[in-house]
């Protein structure tokens, strides 16, 4: 027999007991009566304060938790690997300098600039010089942090963000491509574009998470948003806000 049977029976025979003490002591079973169909008439309104209100206020509490630590193992991706890979990569972009502008004063950015950013990078085309990359320098950073990103990808944190998952998969998939290449001046075309291919959909997904991800600390951690707004890896040198500021006013 079940924990939760043995409950119930438990507590249905102690409420018994009691009416039965309450009869023997006043032999009053109209008060029993009324008494039993007033909690009768109070069980609906209970079922709906408890298991409809108290418990979507309790999934609601439970699903901001979750998502505060699934952020704190975003922001830990993108602290340790994320910003760093998105600053190299952008530098191949030959059409960075558009999109840079279009971001370069992020922390002034409302909820409808953020939509419309990730809007944009869902439809821009990511592309990349590769001939001009180091891909031997990018394999040695990717190499060093694998381990990092597989505990991440273990986190079961992340088990309900399938974008962010996506990311990771992606970023050790093109790890294993390039170390499994010793020579990279010798590249064979499919080789060059399968990698070129997947190096860019990395960029992509790497662009869109750390939007979506600044987004989420603008709403909630203000001060960690002007840390991230300052350090923008698609800002060129990383150029500070307040120096982005004086440029700005200075046009």
């Amino acid at each position: 027999m079940k924990w939760e049977i043995k409950v119930g029976i438990a507590l249905i025979g102690t409420s018994v007991l009691f009416y039965i003490i309450n009869y023997l002591t006043f032999h009053d079973t109209t008060f029993i009566e009324k008494y039993i169909l007033v909690q009768l008439g109070f069980l609906p309104i209970s079922v709906l304060l408890v298991t409809v209100i108290l418990n979507s206020l309790m999934a609601m509490r439970a699903r901001r938790e979750k998502m505060e630590k699934m952020n704190i193992v975003i922001g830990t991706f993108f602290a340790e690997i994320g910003k760093d890979l998105l600053r190299y990569i952008s530098k191949y972009d030959p059409k960075i300098e558009g999109f840079a502008k279009e971001i370069m004063n992020i922390e002034e950015f409302q909820d409808e600039d953020f939509e419309k950013a990730k809007e944009q990078i869902k439809n821009r085309k990511f592309e990349v010089n590769l001939r001009s990359m180091n891909l031997y320098e990018l394999r040695k950073f990717l190499l060093e942090n694998k381990e990092f990103a597989i505990n991440l990808l273990d986190n079961p944190m992340l088990v309900e963000h399938e974008a962010f998952t996506d990311l990771l998969w992606n970023v050790l998939h093109v790890t294993e491509e390039l170390r499994r290449i010793v020579n990279f001046e010798n590249l064979s075309e499919e080789d060059y574009e399968d990698i070129k291919g997947d190096i860019e959909q990395m960029y992509e997904l790497l662009s869109y998470e750390w939007i979506n991800y600044v987004h989420y600390l603008k709403d909630n951690y203000p001060h960690i948003f002007v840390y991230e707004a300052k350090t923008n890896p698609f800002v060129p040198h990383a150029y500070h806000v307040k120096k982005r500021r004086m440029n700005k006013d200075s046009e």
